[in-house]
């Protein structure tokens, strides 16, 4: 739930909830976080859980990465306190998704589930590490120069940022053999090995030590 000042212990303007966020009792129905967010213009607290899903329409980025067979599943929380010593905003939870992605040693088109545990730290305002600062970067933070999380655009970084740099259908997989073509995982290659007149034949005439 989030704290506003006309309830008893809030110190702070009230918070202005974006479509889709959820503060409800802990039985609830999956909801459509496309538009769901955070607006942390003069918060103090903030205690908000995000359960539900976010469309592969909603994600294109992805979508131009891979085929998304189904939409992404998503249970966050959100906290966020602001004290003298400054504002940080904690995202913590899981995303899953499902998406087919074609095998980089067989070309073989497979699925497999994206899942990602997330804790994230969040500060709103400028990065202080500007191009016309002097101060250090710091890598685990991220900023928010508009004051706005966005839900839907972190589960898409997070999605892109999960798939394989070298998909594979398993990691066993054989792959495709050079000469035949033929796919290793279903049959054995007929190639018959010939490399008497190739470039590196003259190194089986090397004696070894």
């Amino acid at each position: 739930m989030a704290i506003r000042d006309d309830q008893p212990g809030a110190d702070g303007p009230a918070l202005h909830e974006t479509p889709g966020e959820e503060t409800d009792a802990p039985t609830r129905e999956k909801r459509n976080l496309s538009d769901a967010g955070i607006d942390l213009n003069g918060v103090r607290r903030l205690f908000k859980r995000f359960h539900g899903f976010v469309p592969a329409s909603r994600l294109l980025e992805l979508a131009a990465e891979v085929t998304l067979e189904m939409d992404a599943e998503v249970d966050l929380l959100a906290t966020f306190d602001a004290t003298a010593d400054g504002q940080l905003l904690r995202l913590q939870g899981r995303l899953a998704c499902v998406v087919r992605l074609s095998c980089a040693r067989c070309l073989t088109d497979f699925s497999t589930r994206l899942a990602i545990g997330l804790d994230r730290l969040f500060v709103p305002g400028p990065d202080p590490a500007g191009a016309d600062s002097q101060q250090e970067m710091v890598e685990d933070l991220t900023y928010l120069p508009d004051y706005h999380l966005s839900i839907a655009a972190v589960v898409e970084e997070e999605l892109l940022l999960a798939l394989p740099m070298v998909p594979l259908c398993h990691p066993q997989c054989a792959g495709l053999c050079p000469g035949c073509g033929v796919d290793r995982n279903r049959e054995a290659c007929r190639c018959t090995e010939n490399t008497a007149d190739g470039p590196f034949a003259v190194l089986k005439k090397l004696k070894t030590f």
